[in-house]
């Protein structure tokens, strides 16, 4: 069994958004995984020697040591009420613990009912994050107000929908939040300075970033466990499947629709 992970690899960091009970409770989107099958992929990780660690424990562990145990982290975006009723005791059934990136400005899933006319899903109430937090098992971070495609905003809005989810977050737990994960993904340097600025240490993307976390802390990238097999699931695991993705594909572009920057260079052709 592997303790150590070796210089070309990293800390593997998945990315989940729902569980399900069964298939048929899922949305249209199918970002979703059952519990059956999530419970699966946590005994795999407890049998294949992993240890599951938040952004604040790595902080503690530091970058430089990251690599001198078989660390892993688990982190899920938006904040459904599913993770109380599905992760949450699932994690404490293998004393494991995950990161999850909430939602603060809205009850439901909004943005993909408007973009997608997908089902309804409420998200987690201030009770249930408190819960969480509390159980020492989950770590929260920031994930905008209302889930915008972050590169689409003006820098004041960017502003607001970071700083104030920050804050939300922070009075519900009590505590600081140290990393963010970007909505769909979407960054830019624009975008990560704004996140900087409001304080986080890390923020997550999907498909940019290097697979190596040192490399840049404000575009750290993750790998989505959804309609993923078992086989795939493995290979997702491997300390050496995000620099490999890196390689395979690149990263992906996102257009930088600066506003403020547009509107002042249109006001200054007239």
């Amino acid at each position: 069994m592997i303790k150590k992970i070796s210089k070309n690899g990293d800390i593997p960091i998945l990315m989940y958004h729902q569980f399900v009970e069964n298939i048929k409770d899922g949305g249209k989107i199918k970002l979703f995984v059952t519990k059956k099958k999530l419970e699966l992929h946590l005994l795999i990780l407890k049998i294949l020697g992993y240890e599951t660690i938040t952004f604040k424990d790595l902080e503690k562990i530091g970058l430089e040591k990251r690599r001198e145990k078989k660390y892993i982290i688990i982190t899920v975006d938006d904040g459904y009420k599913d993770n109380y009723e599905i992760l949450y005791p699932l994690l404490k059934k293998f004393n494991m613990k995950a990161v999850i990136y909430f939602v603060s400005g809205v009850k439901y899933n909004t943005w993909t009912i408007e973009s997608d006319a997908e089902k309804q899903f409420f998200l987690m109430n201030e009770k249930e994050i408190k819960e969480l937090h509390q159980s020492g098992l989950i770590e929260f971070g920031g994930h905008t107000l209302t889930h915008p495609s972050m590169v689409s905003l003006s820098n004041d809005d960017l502003i607001k929908e970071v700083n104030q989810n920050k804050r939300d977050i922070e009075n519900i737990i009590g505590e600081e939040i140290i990393s963010f994960a970007y909505p769909y993904g979407h960054n830019s340097t624009r975008v990560q300075e704004i996140v900087k600025k409001a304080g986080y240490k890390y923020a997550v993307s999907t498909d940019t970033g290097t697979g190596f976390i040192d490399e840049n802390l404000y575009d750290i990238r993750r790998t989505a466990i959804d309609k993923t097999s078992l086989i795939d699931f493995l290979r997702k695991i491997s300390p050496k499947y995000l620099p490999y993705k890196y390689k395979k594909r690149g990263n992906k572009e996102f257009r930088d629709y600066n506003i403020e920057k547009f509107m002042e260079i249109i006001e200054n052709e007239r």
